[in-house]
């Protein structure tokens, strides 16, 4: 992969194999350049695509990147390395440079991007740019994607247009279309020209920011309604066992009877 490195209006050209180059102004780099920090970029390069991480902050297109994010750069993309740096991966052709980029990522997401989570809203992934990692929900009836501070996934990329496309809930499901935006919207690498559906996993291009659709996973089906539990037989009682502590006494005052009588007979016979 051919690169062009500027600093402060000289440009040097070198040539990267695919694999990953680390690359700065220390011994150990693969790619040392003066001037710049050791060990600070790698660059990793596979399938014609080529992914830039850095130690610090840097800027594709002047939209800042965050230290430790990987960034896609597209033929063409200048990388912005502070004190009149820049870094060029030179232009193949626009539509080249977008279906390497797209069917690069398309490849790709397993590997270097999280599977998505489920959500019981339809949601956009974003995949590149400054919003990496960011996930918009697709909750209105017309959801608008641009730059502009109407749209509901406002992506700060200068390739996108204030009001760049916008996507509709229909009976079918999700569908996208151009607003007429001088860089056009591109789903799987594809224009889009007349309102598209979207179907799980597509990849929009707006710009220079690759969005990834999920579909709205379907609500589940409820529970059966437990039927109460039938209420068992009724178990007949035992009657009530009959108290007996009565009868002691009783057999006492017979006793004492019995001898009362006898008492009584043994006198009248006297």
């Amino acid at each position: 992969m051919h690169f062009e490195f500027e600093h402060l209006g000289t440009p040097t050209s070198f040539e990267l194999a695919e694999g990953e180059h680390l690359l700065g102004g220390g011994a150990d780099d693969q790619v040392r350049l003066e001037g710049l920090p050791p060990g600070w970029l790698t660059l990793r390069i596979q399938d014609g695509r080529l992914m830039v991480e850095a130690r610090r902050s840097f800027t594709v297109e002047g939209v800042p990147v965050p230290p430790g994010v990987p960034r896609l750069v597209s033929p063409g993309e200048v990388v912005g390395l502070g004190e009149g740096m820049h870094l060029r991966l030179p232009s193949a052709g626009r539509e080249q440079a977008r279906q390497v980029g797209t069917v690069a990522v398309l490849k790709h997401l397993l590997v270097d991007l999280d599977a998505p989570l489920s959500s019981r809203a339809a949601t956009l992934q974003c995949l590149t740019g400054a919003e990496v990692g960011r996930t918009f929900a697709l909750a209105e009836a017309v959801t608008v994607v641009g730059r502009g501070w109407e749209a509901a996934v406002r992506l700060r990329d200068r390739a996108v247009s204030r009001r760049h496309a916008c996507i509709r809930a229909e009976a079918d499901g999700f569908v996208v279309e151009d607003e007429d935006s001088p860089n056009g919207v591109f789903v799987n690498g594809q224009r889009v020209d007349a309102p598209r559906v979207l179907r799980q996993g597509d990849v929009l291009e707006v710009g220079r920011t690759l969005l990834r659709f999920q579909a709205a996973v379907e609500d589940q089906a409820p529970l059966p309604e437990a039927s109460p539990p039938e209420e068992p037989a009724p178990v007949p009682l035992p009657p009530p066992a009959k108290s007996r502590a009565w009868e002691p006494w009783v057999l006492g005052l017979g006793i004492a009877l019995s001898l009362m009588g006898g008492a009584a007979t043994w006198a009248l016979t006297r």
